[in-house]
């Protein structure tokens, strides 16, 4: 049937005598509630060719066609992969005729006496019905090809972007840490900071592709909503400071102690709408109010004095790409993605986003969630830092051990000593990174704990830090610095430090990493990784050069033997030989093989052998199944990452 009207259909009729084209032509123009677009061919190859071309609603084949049969057209069109639907025509009744052309892919087999009775139009309502349930069939098939080509695709694309990806952002953060390029630490920092943004944008074209497939699954876990909160008001407050901007998290009514809720994706949208709300707004305010309404949803609004959003513009910043033009500045660049999967994953929690703005005054971002809530849950009101109970909100007071506060800022020397004493702990003082060396050789076994400041003069907080590792030194390090950004905790661990504190220093973050650390000396644990056994040896099986060896440098920053395959055939080479390997890291994207497939082929043969998974994407969680690899990580992978396999391994 034609896209004009479901009326009109388009008829192939296949007959070498005229007069009976005339005759059905007649029958057909008879018929109601059907406009029979009829084309009459007589020969073979013409009307085949027109068969070929699928462009007919129906075809009625007359049996008899001189030298050769309708049977043999039908057959070579079935042979070609036609999908029109085909009615044979006769002059005379013929069972075996009649089941001949059934089998070969005949709709139906009608007597032409017939033509024009209830039994023929019948005969074609039933082909037009099937053929749309057919051409329905195979859209369906299409669609789901189609989704899967994409899905292949995207996992491929993910993978080979993460794999260069790695190898960027791992040697640029090995490089930063380097005493020696600190001449060239702004244009790292560049490099960095944009290989991170473009890690986030692919992340975030992928969870966008996986909310239109309908791909993308939430995982509700228990969360304590004090402390998720408290960690959001930590993370953004730095970045409003750094604009002159005020930034507070308020609760209008009292708050359920816990929530059950995909955290990480509730935290993906709170990010995003107040990332926007920060980035839009040049002075004046940004805060996130935060509800229990009387149908037990938790309502969210982020509300701004920034520059305001054009009316006509409201309908349009949810769709992806979008960005708010002609009134903003370059600086405020992007690529339009967070709002649009805001408001995606806010559906899939059963709320909407929505959005009210005034040019030139700000803008709020509106949106609830549905909680699944016991009657006894308690209710409490918002305190922000706040710790599971009252007394990890103070200071302890009965610990015990000498402390170095490396700060070239009196009042902060003073500030941190007073708030130390009050602990039971003893403090000494060292102006910048020259003199803590120096008490620091002078008395190597005296303090149990250092706080350094990443910002004096002489000799800065991370160029201390790598001397001190260097001399053997590995008691604990603390950073502190009032110039927190997304990944610089991340840095710092990395190079070295066991912890960080942002400026200024809350008292209870304060007395949690006293106790956390105070308390790990005394009972002599380690709290960190600066190196492990050499005992322990890795196979890491990667094709990329540049991501295989940045795998081995920083398997080997942490005392790990590292042998390396570029391939599954090498792969097999090196475990069917006499070495032992702790763990086998292995890319999933192999040239000769899929990772899980071989290390469904290793675990056959040793099932205790530890496997872990390198890859661009999160694969099924099926296939990780079915090939009973250990652990999964997802390129880029970090130091941090390795040292947490380390510690498994380890334990």
């Amino acid at each position: 049937m034609t896209k004009g009207s479901l009326s009109d259909v388009n008829v192939l009729l296949i007959e070498d005598d005229e007069d009976d084209y005339v005759l059905t032509l007649d029958y057909l123009e008879s018929i109601t509630n059907f406009n029979f677009n009829l084309v009459w061919h007589s020969q073979y190859n013409q009307a085949l060719e027109a068969l070929e071309s699928n462009e007919y609603d129906l075809c009625l084949l007359d049996y008899q066609l001189g030298p050769k049969t309708g049977l043999s057209i039908l057959k070579e069109a079935k042979a070609r992969d036609v999908h029109t639907p085909i009615i044979m025509l006769t002059g005379q009744s013929d069972a075996v005729l009649d089941d001949e052309a059934l089998k070969a892919g005949a709709e139906d087999f009608v007597l032409k006496s017939e033509i024009g009775s209830v039994r023929f139009i019948r005969s074609i309502r039933y082909a037009l019905a099937r053929k749309e349930l057919e051409l329905e069939r195979l859209e369906r098939l299409r669609v789901e090809s189609d989704i899967r080509a994409k899905d292949r695709f995207l996992a491929h694309l993910s993978h080979e972007l993460r794999t260069p990806l790695t190898s960027i952002l791992g040697y640029t953060n090995l490089l930063l840490s380097r005493q020696e390029l600190e001449n060239v630490k702004p244009e790292l920092s560049i490099i960095n900071n944009n290989s991170e943004h473009l890690l986030s944008l692919l992340n975030d074209v992928l969870d966008l592709s996986k909310i239109n497939e309908n791909n993308l699954q939430l995982n509700a876990e228990d969360v304590c909503l004090n402390s998720f909160l408290s960690d959001l008001h930590s993370l953004f407050k730095m970045a409003a400071a750094k604009k002159g901007l005020s930034f507070n998290i308020e609760a209008k009514t009292l708050l359920p102690k816990n929530v059950r809720v995909d955290k990480t994706r509730l935290k993906q949208i709170l990010i995003n709408i107040i990332y926007n709300a920060i980035k839009f707004t040049s002075s004046g305010f940004v805060k996130v109010e935060i509800a229990l309404n009387e149908s037990s949803k938790l309502e969210f609004k982020v509300i701004d004095s920034g520059i305001g959003i054009p009316q006509e513009k409201l309908k349009r910043i949810f769709k992806p790409f979008e960005q708010v033009q002609n009134v903003t500045t370059r600086s405020d660049e992007g690529a339009g993605l967070g709002l649009a999967i805001s408001s995606a994953l806010i559906a899939l929690m059963g709320g909407k986003l929505e959005v009210s703005s005034t040019l030139g005054e700000g803008s709020e971002f509106g949106f609830f969630i549905a909680l699944d809530m016991a009657d006894e849950t308690t209710l409490e009101p918002l305190r922000l830092n706040d710790a599971k109970n009252d007394e990890e909100d103070s200071l302890p007071s009965d610990l015990n051990g000498h402390i170095l506060i490396v700060e070239d800022m009196s009042e902060i020397q003073m500030l941190m000593r007073t708030l130390i004493g009050q602990t039971g702990a003893t403090a000494d003082i060292a102006s910048d990174g020259v003199e803590a060396l120096e008490i620091l050789k002078r008395n190597p076994d005296k303090y149990d704990l250092v706080f350094m400041d990443l910002h004096m003069p002489r000799m800065d907080g991370r160029d201390t830090l790598v001397t001190l590792r260097q001399s053997g030194l590995e008691l604990p390090v603390i950073a502190l610095t009032a110039a927190a950004q997304k990944g610089t905790k991340e840095e710092l661990i990395a190079l070295g430090f066991n912890d960080m504190l942002s400026k200024p220093v809350s008292v209870p973050e304060l007395g949690r990493c006293l106790k956390n650390y105070l308390n790990a000396q005394q009972n002599s644990e380690v709290t960190h990784i600066d190196s492990v056994s050499d005992e322990l040896t890795f196979l890491v099986v990667e094709d990329d050069a540049d991501a295989r060896n940045l795998l081995e440098l920083l398997l080997n920053s942490q005392q790990v033997n590292v042998v390396t395959a570029d391939s599954a055939q090498a792969c097999r080479q090196h475990i069917n030989g006499t070495q032992k390997f702790d763990t086998i890291l292995m890319d999933i994207g192999l040239p000769d093989a899929s990772g899980l497939s071989l290390a469904k082929e290793i675990k056959s043969q040793n099932r205790e052998q530890h496997i872990v998974i390198a890859s661009g994407f999160d694969p099924e969680p099926e296939m990780l199944a079915e090939s009973q690899v250990d652990d999964v990580l997802l390129k880029p992978i970090t130091l941090i990452d390795l040292q947490t396999i380390i510690e498994s391994l380890q334990r």
